[in-house]
């Protein structure tokens, strides 16, 4: 089984390709919220090392929740890209990539 960072590198390279949906989803189900935090955090990070214009990514709330450190918190920016509490991602996040 892949881990979480061998994971967001293959969907940063098929957001790439230029063939993905647009919002990509990523289903997680069965992930704790830490590593559903770090994977949010290695896509970022894997997103803007290849120069992929994500606009946004909407994501389980227990995922940002994890990434912030906070219940109170709906969101975050990693390395430019926002990252939205979204109740309707229960166990998944979606990759909204910028217009080209």
């Amino acid at each position: 089984m892949a881990g979480i960072q061998e994971m967001a590198l293959g969907i940063a390279s098929v957001l790439r390709s230029g063939s993905a949906p647009n919002p990509l989803p990523v289903d997680l189900w069965g992930y704790a919220p830490d590593d559903g935090a770090d994977f949010l955090r290695h896509l970022a990070d894997e997103c803007a090392d290849a120069d992929i214009a994500v606009q946004e990514m909407w994501a389980d709330p227990a995922f940002v929740h994890q990434l912030t450190r906070s219940k109170t918190e709906t969101g975050s920016l990693l390395r430019g890209i926002s990252i939205t509490a979204d109740p309707d991602c229960q166990g998944r996040i979606e990759v909204v990539l910028a217009n080209s």
